[in-house]
């Protein structure tokens, strides 16, 4: 009896921790849940205090207001800022408790720079290594941002998918995006946008054929 109980056990362990890309892929019961844009690595290139004209925002704006206001845009704008279509999933379930804690107690003195940092896959292997991932089973997605940058009009986001379980990256890319929109929150959810339909139209496809 003892022996079958093992068995069991370790079946049910393995299959915790058989989330791979492929079948991230194909559909399965393996739960997928958002985590949050990670702006605690993001850049500043530009002026920011006083974007195109429309008023002065700091530096400490920018965190303890916009990284949160970004993050909720995609919650409370579900149907613009789609995941599920993105992702193909009929159900998403959304954790940014932990991302919204990263965001809020990152260093302002590292937020303004004058160059991207060109992020490696083990510099964002080294981020998500650190992250406090909620208890839970299947396939976690983050997206990291790397830059916003004022003067060229363009944003880099890494985009992650992971094995919530063990931290393994299962996918990871570096995505182009440009912003759009009045005001400082709209124009950078511009390049939120533009990043999610990115993934939606071309590089859901790659990673599908790839995986």
């Amino acid at each position: 009896m003892k022996q079958i109980i093992l068995v069991l056990a370790l079946i049910f362990t393995f299959q915790l921790n058989a989330q791979t890309a492929a079948e991230f892929f194909v559909p399965s019961q393996h739960k997928v849940t958002w985590l949050g844009i990670d702006y605690s690595h993001v850049k500043l290139i530009g002026d920011f205090n006083q974007f195109l004209g429309i008023g002065k925002e700091s530096v400490v704006d920018i965190r303890d207001e916009y990284f949160n206001n970004w993050n909720m845009l995609i919650l409370k704008e579900s149907n613009k800022y789609d995941l599920k279509g993105m992702l193909r999933k009929g159900d998403i379930f959304y954790d940014i408790a932990m991302i919204k804690k990263i965001n809020a107690n990152c260093p302002i003195e590292t937020l303004e720079d004058l160059n991207t940092p060109n992020y490696t896959k083990e510099d964002i292997t080294k981020f998500v290594s650190e992250y406090q991932l909620p208890e839970r089973t299947g396939y976690g997605v983050v997206m990291i941002a790397e830059t916003l940058n004022k003067n060229q009009k363009e944003a880099y986001f890494h985009f992650v998918l992971l094995n919530m379980q063990t931290r393994e990256i299962l996918i990871h890319e570096r995505l182009r995006s440009e912003p759009s929109g009045f005001g400082l929150k709209n124009y950078w959810a511009g390049a939120i946008y533009d990043c999610i339909k990115l993934i939606r139209d071309v590089k859901y496809h790659n990673w599908k054929s790839t995986y």
